[in-house]
């Protein structure tokens, strides 16, 4: 673990140096770090499992590692599953204190995600399925979030914008 937490802080000291200005920790999706957030994946006995508090623990500890390498008036986003879609997974109540326990760690920005930790996942996706997990994780938890799913017209972008549901979005035209 404490090579994959310094490999993380590597890779953002690179990516300050190389100029980039925005990093991202993907935490969603099942993903290394994701797997920790998930009851459906992390299933430790020891202080990085059970409750939301310990399941966080890892990620916490990687987002801090990257916090000190990349700079401080450059922005960190973490992606996070908002919701496992699948019976005894992640849900928006506990990913509404995981945005808020990422927030005291440095996190600026959250990309608002969805599903495919496990095959069993059924989300319902369909044109802006993430809006509302979006809506109410900025609005509950005041952090700035980032959505996308299946978001296809500038209007429809402009008006979650407008109506205050999101801070940032991805444009999918296909």
């Amino acid at each position: 673990m404490d090579a994959v937490r310094e490999a993380f802080a590597r890779v953002a000291r690179m990516a300050a140096a190389a100029g980039f200005d925005w990093l991202q920790l993907h935490a969603a999706h099942g993903y290394l770090v994701a797997s920790f957030l998930s009851p459906l994946t992390n299933r430790r006995a020891d202080e990085y499992g059970g409750p939301l508090e310990r399941r966080a623990r890892f990620p916490l500890e990687v987002l801090d590692a990257v916090r000190a390498e990349w700079p401080a008036e450059r922005p960190l986003s973490v992606a996070i599953s908002a919701s496992d879609c699948a019976p005894g997974g992640l849900e928006l109540d506990e990913a509404m204190e995981l945005v808020r326990l990422l927030a005291t760690h440095g996190c600026d920005l959250v990309e608002v995600l969805a599903g495919q930790t496990t095959v069993e996942a059924e989300p319902a996706y369909g044109r802006g399925f993430l809006t509302p997990l979006s809506e109410q994780i900025r609005n509950g938890a005041g952090i700035p979030t980032l959505v996308g799913g299946h978001l296809t017209t500038a209007n429809e972008l402009n008006t979650l914008l407008a109506a205050g549901r999101t801070d940032l979005r991805l444009f999918d035209p296909s």
